[in-house]
């Protein structure tokens, strides 16, 4: 990533790509082309309306396409149709996302389509199902690589030889050989990683796996980043430096990167170094954020059918963040705890799809961690906690396992690690299968039911960071489409 910025910090404006002059705002997009999609015949027959149109879009458009995704409405489904519409065309595709398994999840989608792939990126940390289609894999099953594997063979046997030489002219000859050797082994090596990287229609990477070796000099047509919005903008740039056409796809409505360094500390880093701090300027502001702010919505397609959650619990966020566009869809829309695939019976618990339990008060007080506690609670820094909330946490889930869930269907969350440690001490002896975590942490995932402990609590009625629009949209959207059980107190 150092590398990128120092390479764009080098840059004159004569060198910009015309994306770069796009993403800096020096000019408007091109128009989209939807001559290219006329005869579009899409492969998959489950994709809706919204779905079918940003792909549209997306292939029309000639250098930049976002694509909104809200949680459930099917994003990375869409990518696929997309890839493969991209493919069709014989054009060229570079696929990345911020972590190994935003990209995983696309290659286990891609592989049933019978395109050729390959996944750069270290073995140990991908997903065992992709594992076929690693580079590192690739380079040892392909028939170059049997090439290779009798140059490494003759190698070791030159290696063993010397043992056996009786002279040092002998031995001499034999390290000339192996120099030479080496020098094959290498050049067939490079050669073996090139061709397949060149040979697949399609290449997936992390963002910092872009700039990788493996891809240098690597040219391609299209560039898709998964889960833009939640990765850096300098990321970003590291495979889209000589891209041509960039497609986003993300929720910047949801919870953007992690940024550990406040403005301040920064702010005190540049000034020793005698580097000027660009006001209005944060690492939390994405590329995705930033390209729809420069050039408006025209930019953006945005998915409307989401799969995931009773209509009554989607229409908060869809009136709030989203202007009312989500619809529910009917697979979806009424269905509850008690029509899970097992039996449940029916009781307040599990008929209400959206329950609000107030815990504002002085009967349920909040906590700072770093008052009165132990050494080994600090380190959890000025987290918070509310031990009695917990008890009504636990008592949720109690009712929802009695009444016949299982809590492996069962998420407790919450956005205090304080209180985090509280609950887990409280639950996951008894109910081992039941999953806790932070907010931040359970972004993306699904359960059939979830207690969300908000902890706040306070004479001053202050929320801190719960006021966060985007933190508020992570908290309602971890869910699936049955039911949700909320411990809650700033919702009133």
């Amino acid at each position: 990533m150092n590398q990128t910025m120092d390479r764009m910090a080098r840059m004159q404006e004569s060198d910009y790509t015309h994306f770069m002059r796009v993403a800096f705002g020096h000019t408007t997009p091109l128009s989209p082309d939807y001559d290219v999609c006329k005869e579009l015949e899409f492969t998959d027959p489950t994709l809706n309306d919204s779905q079918k149109e940003a792909i549209r879009f997306a292939l029309a458009s000639r250098d930049i396409a976002l694509i909104h995704g809200p949680p459930g409405t099917g994003k990375t489904h869409t990518l696929i149709e997309l890839i493969v519409q991209l493919v069709q065309r014989n054009q060229r595709v570079l696929v990345c996302g911020p972590s190994n398994i935003s990209v995983d999840n696309i290659v286990e989608r891609l592989v049933p389509k019978k395109i050729p792939v390959v996944r750069i990126g270290h073995p140990a940390r991908l997903l065992p199902a992709v594992l076929d289609h690693s580079l590192e894999v690739l380079t040892q099953t392909s028939e170059a690589a049997g090439i290779v594997r009798d140059v490494r063979r003759e190698m070791d046997q030159k290696q063993a030889s010397i043992r056996k030489t009786r002279t040092g002219r002998e031995r001499r000859a034999i390290y000339d050989d192996l120099k030479e050797l080496r020098r094959e082994y290498r050049e067939r090596e490079t050669k073996c990683v090139a061709d397949l990287v060149r040979e697949s229609s399609v290449v997936l990477a992390t963002l910092h796996g872009a700039g990788g070796h493996q891809l240098r000099g690597q040219k391609f047509d299209v560039v898709v980043i998964d889960e833009a919005s939640q990765a850096l903008e300098p990321q970003c740039w590291i495979p889209l430096l000589t891209a041509s056409k960039v497609i986003l796809a993300g929720d910047h409505l949801q919870l953007p990167p992690t940024v550990k360094s406040t403005r301040e500390q920064t702010k005190s880093r540049t000034a020793e170094a005698g580097v000027e701090l660009l006001p209005d300027v944060s690492l939390e502001t994405t590329l995705f954020d930033r390209l729809l702010a420069t050039h408006g919505p025209g930019i953006k397609r945005m998915l409307t059918t989401q799969y995931r959650m009773h209509e009554t619990i989607m229409q908060f966020p869809s009136q709030e963040l989203y202007e009312s566009k989500l619809m529910a869809a009917e697979a979806v829309r009424a269905r509850r705890l008690v029509d899970l695939p097992y039996e449940v019976q029916a009781t307040d618990d599990t008929i209400a799809p959206l329950v609000f339990w107030d815990t504002q008060g002085g009967d349920f007080p909040e906590t700072a961690e770093d008052a009165g506690v132990g050494k080994s609670e600090k380190l959890l820094g000025e987290s918070k906690s509310n031990s009695m909330e917990a008890l009504v946490v636990g008592q949720h889930v109690e009712a929802l396992v009695a009444a016949g869930m299982q809590p492996s269907d069962i998420a407790v969350i919450t956005p205090y690690n304080g209180q985090l440690a509280v609950l887990s001490q409280m639950l996951r002896e008894k109910y081992p299968e039941l999953e806790l975590g932070s907010v931040d942490g359970f972004q993306g995932r699904e359960k059939e039911a979830v207690v969300v402990s908000l902890v706040r609590s306070n004479e001053g009625h202050e929320v801190g960071f719960l006021a966060e629009k985007r933190r508020l949209n992570g908290e309602y959207f971890i869910d699936d489409w049955r039911g949700r059980r909320i411990s809650a107190d700033g919702w009133h």
